[in-house]
Formats: structure tokens, C-alpha cells, sequence
């Protein structure tokens, strides 16, 4: 079971960072295949049993259920970190939140501040970027996004409940 959560997040990684998209099917895959292991065991990943799981799922819709209502993440975030709290239970999604929080907070600095640092970039650097942002490769990436930008949350999610797992 490790090894599909694992799997799990290295999708939802590449998904979010190259489509800022995170798919449904794979959501609800986890979700069946998390349900028959705790059919099965019963219990999830770390031990977790049946209200734990719940528990953490619930929590994580009502904390982020107001965010994506507000627009400051996107309904594929909420529906992870709901997935997440399935999965891992309310503990150990607290520990994955915060570490992708930071992550993700990361991101945003150095996002923000290389806008200040633009003009400092050398001619050359600058030309390259700009060619690789042009590419073919590049192109098709932006057009599969459908206009969709921002910090790719559930990426950074993905990484703290994978660190998280293996903290466990």
C-alpha cells in the first residue's frame, strides 16, 4: 500500500505541475483502493481505522471547502487534501498540510520576488528563457492547462504526505 500512495503522489506531482490540474479518477482510485485494503486489514495506511479515516477526510473538506469558495485554491486541492485525510487520518494530514503549506509558501516567495529580479537577469539568460518558453514542448503544456495558473497546491500537498508517509 505504501508503494500505490507513493504512486499517488508522484501523479498528483507531475499532474499539478505540468496541467495545474489533479485528476478525478485518479482521486477516486485511491479511494477504492484505500476502502478494499481497509476492507481487507482492516485498517489503512499506519493503522489507521475506519472513523480515523473519516475523520481526516471531513476535516480536510471543512477547512478547505471555504478557501475554494473564497477562490484562493482550486476545487482538485480540495477534493486531494479530503483524499489525503482518507487516507492518513487527521494526524498525519496535519503533519502533510504543513510541510506542503511551507512548501507551497516557498513557492510563492520566490515567485514573487524573481517578478523584482527580472531586470537583473543577464541579456542572454533572459533570450534562452525566453526561447524555452516558446518551444513546442512548452506551448502544449500551457494550452492542456486551459488558462489555469497559480501555485500548484496539491503538488506541494503530495510532497508532505509522502515525506510524511515516510517519517510514519
Amino acid at each position: 500500500m505504501i508503494v500505490l500512495f507513493l504512486c499517488l503522489c508522484l501523479v498528483i506531482v507531475v499532474y499539478d505541475i505540468l496541467f495545474r490540474r489533479v485528476p478525478n479518477s485518479v482521486l477516486l482510485s485511491a479511494l477504492f483502493v484505500h476502502i478494499g485494503y481497509m476492507l481487507i486489514l482492516g485498517h489503512g495506511i499506519g493503522g489507521i481505522d475506519v472513523s480515523q479515516s473519516l475523520i481526516g477526510a471531513g476535516v480536510g473538506l471543512l477547512i478547505f471547502i471555504p478557501l475554494y469558495a473564497l477562490r484562493a485554491m482550486g476545487a482538485g486541492d480540495v477534493k486531494f487534501i479530503a483524499v489525503l485525510g482518507a487516507l492518513l487520518g487527521l494526524k498525519y494530514l496535519a503533519i502533510a498540510w504543513l510541510i506542503g503549506s511551507a512548501l507551497a509558501g516557498l513557492h510563492a516567495i520566490v515567485f514573487y520576488a524573481s517578478q523584482a529580479w527580472v531586470g537583473a537577469i543577464p541579456s542572454g539568460l533572459y533570450r534562452a528563457m525566453q526561447d524555452m518558453a516558446e518551444s513546442g514542448v512548452v506551448q502544449r503544456m500551457m494550452r492542456a492547462r486551459q488558462g489555469r495558473k497559480g501555485i500548484p497546491y496539491a503538488a506541494y500537498l503530495a510532497i508532505g504526505a509522502a515525506s510524511t508517509l515516510l517519517m510514519m
